[in-house]
């Protein structure tokens, strides 16, 4: 209440008890005086109190005009070169090469060593299996072996590059070996979601092949991976680039081309000096929250012969995956489904020989640590039509945590044509697989 209005108010108070006070016994009188100096005090705390307050309002709204004359008046931000040029001014003087004469590092190479200087990813899997088999003289044959063996190192070694290595320890022929299976570098710095990688690094041909041993849903990969590539699969020394494709769709298209070493037997081996040419298209599907499905195609071409392209293998393969994995449930129930078709044409001394293999194969899991699979494989030898094999397996996975699986399982194999005296194969195996360290997250 304004000093004026509260002088009005006193003085209306003060003629109406006036007028009364005539007509008013003494008594009444003491006691209306009485009321009149109490409300007189009430309103000198009203007023005190209101002044405060306004002093207070005034002062709250003077500090605001200040913060805003501040905002008005801030100075430029530095340029990104400013703010670079202070932070290696800065490390110059803390590190203690800091000496005169002496030459110091630069920003970039600042950030680099602070990349390297923490520690890479290192990874252990190891893959132990039991094995029953009806037919004599396999690799494996009635017997336990650590089958193989894995060292993994990934990490940043500056802003744009990554770096993945993987050395490989396994038996071959009776023996133990240590082989380099992965070493190459990724740069994340390009436009356009282009991402090239270059040095030793398995191939992108189809779903199978560029997955490791350890990383398939079973116990060996599909006959067409070990029939056209060999046990260990394509992989070599080369260059790739990934690029993900824009689409007005907005839909997830990926383009993989490759050119590695061809020193595969599946083409001219390790005697020629020519280059495998891969190109690998990729498209993922959401056909809902639950489920997705996984396109590819592929085809590579390379010399077979001496003859720098005289004579040549083309193959072209084809994957369908299928996922469901519901929300609410996903970590207790999901279903897999996953076909992969292989084409070959190679020019051989006789005329061009066309051969092909396909498997398909579903994983359904039945609770949280509990899966059961199978897959079907047909396929024929790379070298000969006439020459083929099939197989039915079966296999339930304990998973025992993300770190450590075991599985058993059963493959039936028959062929028309003899492996060491046979042409049917009841195998029996008993897979345990566990991992140290930080293990990368596989390819979805």
């Amino acid at each position: 209440m304004k000093p004026h209005r509260l002088g009005l108010v006193c003085a209306m108070v003060v003629a109406f008890l006036g007028s009364a006070r005539a007509q008013e016994p003494p008594a009444a009188q003491t006691n209306v005086l009485e009321e009149l100096r109490r409300l007189q005090d009430r309103m000198e705390v009203m007023e005190a109190r209101y002044a405060r307050e306004r002093e207070e309002y005034e002062r709250t709204i003077a500090e605001l005009r200040r913060d805003l004359d501040e905002l008005k008046g801030e100075p430029a931000r530095p340029s990104p070169e400013d703010q670079e040029n202070e932070l290696e001014g800065l490390l110059q003087g803390l590190g203690a090469e800091g000496a005169p004469g002496k030459e110091q590092p630069g920003f970039a190479d600042s950030v680099g060593r602070a990349f390297q200087s923490s520690n890479p990813d290192i990874s252990v899997n190891a893959d132990f299996v039991g094995h029953y088999s009806s037919r004599e003289g396999g690799e494996l044959d009635d017997e336990f072996l650590f089958r193989h063996f894995e060292i993994g190192f990934a990490g940043a070694i500056d802003p744009y590059t990554r770096a993945d290595i993987v050395l490989g320890i396994g038996r071959e022929e009776g023996e133990w070996h240590t082989d380099l299976e992965e070493a190459y570098l990724t740069y994340l710095g390009l436009p356009w979601d282009l991402k090239p990688r270059g040095g030793r690094f398995r191939s992108t041909f189809g779903k199978a092949n560029p997955q490791h041993l350890h990383a398939l849903p079973w116990v060996e990969y599909p006959f067409i991976v070990r029939n056209y590539f060999g046990d260990e699969g394509l992989s070599g020394d080369g260059v790739g680039v990934i690029w993900l494709v824009p689409n007005p769709q907005d839909k997830y298209i990926e383009l993989t081309y490759e050119i590695i070493n061809n020193d595969n037997s599946l083409f001219a081996g390790e005697e020629t000096d020519d280059f495998v040419h891969l190109l690998h298209l990729k498209n993922f599907f959401d056909l809902s929250d639950a489920a997705t499905l996984e396109a590819g195609l592929t085809f590579a071409t390379a010399p077979n012969d001496e003859g720098h392209g005289s004579n040549r293998t083309m193959l072209e393969g084809f994957d369908l995956t299928y996922k469901w994995r519901p929300p609410a449930t996903g970590k207790y129930k999901s279903f897999l489904w996953q076909t992969e078709v292989l084409a070959a044409q190679a020019d051989l001394i006789g005329g061009q020989e066309t051969t092909w293999g396909m498997y398909t194969a579903a994983d359904y899991q039945l609770a949280r640590r509990w899966v059961i699979g199978s897959r079907y494989d047909y396929s024929q030898l790379p070298d000969s039509s006439s020459l083929h094999e099939h197989g039915l397996s079966a296999y339930f996975t304990f998973l025992q945590s993300e770190y450590l699986f075991w599985r058993l399982g059963y493959q039936y194999t028959d062929r028309n044509f003899l492996v060491e005296g046979d042409k049917r194969d009841h195998e029996v195996f008993m897979q345990c697989n566990f991992s140290l360290g930080t293990h990368p997250a596989h390819s979805y």
